[in-house]
């Protein structure tokens, strides 16, 4: 019955009426879409614009968006170094995402001069020397801020080739689950770690890496480690550059941190309470240094004697060794043989110490360059003079590198629109070649990222065995269950008069009274005693009677008229038939909404298949999306993708069910 008759419709107070509903209709329709919006817009961003929580991604029409998404993309924290321009409050990515009033402003300053030709001609060739040279430097000095999402599929690749290598034709005779299953049991037995699977590897420590350590280097027969190194050439080998994850790690940074120290300052003749500027510096070392990001390295040879002091502690105490070589002279290595005979104290110790057998320390030899802590520590002990230590630098690299292609230092000014005074005051053109490679790859890649998500957490979700399957067969065996076990007995419950009827209503109903964790103790308790832990029935089981389905069915049945079962047991039709032909087809929407009932908890049911399922074939996609958002929480952005990823099934079914479910929900209320 319509709460206003159509003759009122048009009265003023009706019009109103309606449309005070229509905008809370509105207002509930936006309160619902929203959250997706934010979901889904959620699931396309990354670390830079994650944290906005907009319902759009505004990088697809802001061009400052897209290009500090690929600054993001290059260095896990805003790079002040790298843009001494950028506002000074500009810590971390958060920050910078919701500076909207200065993005666009930073943006033209690091995009528009590519649009002069003469600047974009020097900024290009500054990018492609760049490109050059990291293209064949020593990956093992280099960084690389990686994706997270890169490492599963990169270690995955890795060990099915080493599988293939070993056996080509019984590798082509696997599936695709067993050559991954293959890769996963030669890692664990390489790595001598058990991994349940490709995604639960992680590269942090070996990102993390101290190579600004002096005392560091890399440990020997470390197979991960190893692995690391080809992960970094992967990056660039595989971007196209110029500007790729991995780039050479900078020692200048390591000189302007020890030349800050209070007592270096002083040394210096600076007062370490007031602020450095970098004129200050220039003053005290002799060098010139208009500004951070110039300051020279390696030092000069017209540096000041205070400066050469400095730098010689620098290079004994702060520099990392692994980057040093000694230029060996017999006074030297004899220096050596005192030094391991004063800690090792007898030739046994020393073998014992380093695996290696002596019968004296005067057998020993000094190498220019030993992965060894005896040779590292030997470093602060070279007599003077010192000059027999080398120091090896990605700074001193790339200066050699422009010097042989340009020739000279005032070519390379002419090349660059630089003005530098000295070669050791060249840096890596970081800047350039990060312009240079949005301007040439900006949309792609903004593309590329945007959907990486989805690329992942499909491989997660899709490629885990039996998970996708698991799904299917449960969800449509509950359907089948709750389509037969609870309409046949709503309709015994209906149809024949038993004593009990409203007992047993209310042991149905007392059923939904208690939470299901409750529930979960004795129902798991159950499954146990009956030996299916670990079974796929253990899942189907539960679902095969509703106690609230049951008690809706039974109360829709009451309503149908009686007069169509008399008619029908006249015409001589049997029970079953009646069930099927009669009741049945009349309950068509309510049966329908008892069908969605069941596909929503069959298909988002987690916690019961975690309790009762420890084996992971058993597992459906819910789980394993419960498993994602675990093992991922700190890449949320890809839990959002797998978020709208497992949606999608069932607003399929929503959408293609509305009108047969609003039937059933109408229906009842109008009985």
């Amino acid at each position: 019955m319509s709460v206003i008759l159509p003759i009122e419709r048009k009265t003023a107070k009706a019009r109103l009426f309606l449309a005070w509903v229509y905008a809370l209709l509105i207002l509930g329709g936006i309160t619902m879409v929203w959250p997706f919006l934010v979901m889904l817009s959620a699931s396309l961003s990354g670390p830079y614009d994650y944290y906005r929580y907009s319902p759009l991604v505004r990088a697809f029409w802001n061009r400052g968006d897209r290009f500090l998404r690929y600054v993001a993309s290059c260095y896990p924290r805003f790079p002040g170094d790298v843009y001494p321009d950028a506002p000074a409050h500009w810590s971390s990515w958060i920050i910078v995402s919701r500076d909207r009033a200065n993005i666009d402003a930073f943006t033209r300053r690091h995009l528009e001069p590519l649009d002069n030709p003469a600047t974009a001609e020097k900024w290009n060739r500054m990018a492609d020397d760049f490109a050059a040279f990291n293209r064949h430097y020593d990956v093992r000095n280099s960084v690389c801020a990686f994706d997270p999402r890169d490492v599963a599929g990169f270690t995955r690749s890795h060990f099915e080739e080493q599988v293939r290598a070993r056996d080509p034709a019984a590798f082509r005779r696997l599936s695709p689950a067993g050559r991954q299953q293959a890769a996963l049991d030669l890692l664990n037995d390489t790595w001598l770690i058990r991994y349940p699977s490709f995604f639960s590897i992680r590269m942090m420590a070996q990102q993390r890496l101290p190579l600004h350590h002096a005392t560091w280097d890399y440990p020997t027969g470390d197979p991960k480690t190893d692995l690391y190194q080809d992960f970094k050439q992967m990056y660039r080998e595989r971007d196209p550059g110029p500007m790729t994850r991995t780039v050479p790690y900078e020692s200048r940074a390591l000189w302007l941190a020890y030349l800050r120290r209070p007592d270096v300052l002083r040394a210096l003749g600076l007062d370490p309470a007031k602020s450095v500027t970098p004129e200050a510096l220039s003053t005290a070392l002799g060098v010139p240094c208009a500004e951070w990001e110039s300051l020279p390295f390696p030092l000069p040879a017209t540096a000041s004697a205070t400066a050469r002091t400095q730098w010689e502690r620098f290079i004994l105490t702060s520099y990392p060794r692994r980057l040093l070589r000694i230029r060996v002279t017999p006074e030297l290595e004899q220096a050596y043989q005192r030094y391991v005979a004063r800690i090792c104290k007898t030739p046994s110790a020393y073998a014992k110490l380093t695996g290696k057998t002596i019968t004296d320390f005067t057998a020993l030899t000094l190498a220019p360059y030993e992965n060894s802590t005896l040779w590292r520590n030997f470093i602060p002990s070279v007599p003077e003079p010192r000059d027999q230590i080398e120091i090896h630098s990605a700074e001193q690299e790339w200066q050699a590198f422009l010097i042989r292609k340009y020739g000279s230092l005032d070519a390379l000014n002419a090349a660059y629109g630089w003005t530098l005074p000295c070669i050791e005051a060249a840096r890596f053109p970081f800047r350039e070649a990060i312009s240079v490679t949005f301007a040439r790859h900006g949309w792609r890649d903004f593309l590329k990222d945007a959907f990486a998500n989805y690329r992942t957490v499909s491989e997660f979700l899709f490629l885990r065995g039996r998970a996708f399957a698991n799904t299917l067969l449960l969800v449509i065996l509950s359907v089948l269950a709750s389509l037969t076990v609870n309409p046949l007995a709503a309709y015994a419950l209906s149809r024949f008069g038993m004593r009990a009827t409203e007992k047993i209503l209310i042991f149905l109903l007392a059923t939904m009274s208690f939470p299901a964790a409750v529930t979960a103790i004795p129902g798991f308790l159950l499954i146990r005693d009956l030996g299916l832990l670990n079974t796929f029935a253990a899942l189907v089981l539960p679902t095969l009677a509703n106690g609230m389905s049951i008690f809706i069915l039974k109360g829709f049945f009451d309503a149908l008229p009686r007069e169509l079962y008399e008619a029908a047991a006249i015409d001589g039709a049997k029970e079953w038939q009646i069930f099927l032909k009669i009741t049945l087809p009349m309950t068509t929407p309510i049966l329908a909404v008892s069908a969605l009932n069941a596909f929503i908890h069959a298909y988002n049911s987690w916690e019961w298949a975690l309790l009762v399922c420890q084996r992971q074939s058993h597992w459906t996609l819910a789980v394993w999306m419960y498993q994602m958002s675990q093992q991922w929480s700190g890449q949320p952005w890809a839990v959002m993708a797998g978020f709208v990823l497992v949606s999608i099934p069932t607003a399929v079914v929503f959408i293609a069910c509305q009108k047969v479910i609003l039937r059933g929900i109408v229906l009842p209320n109008l009985k």
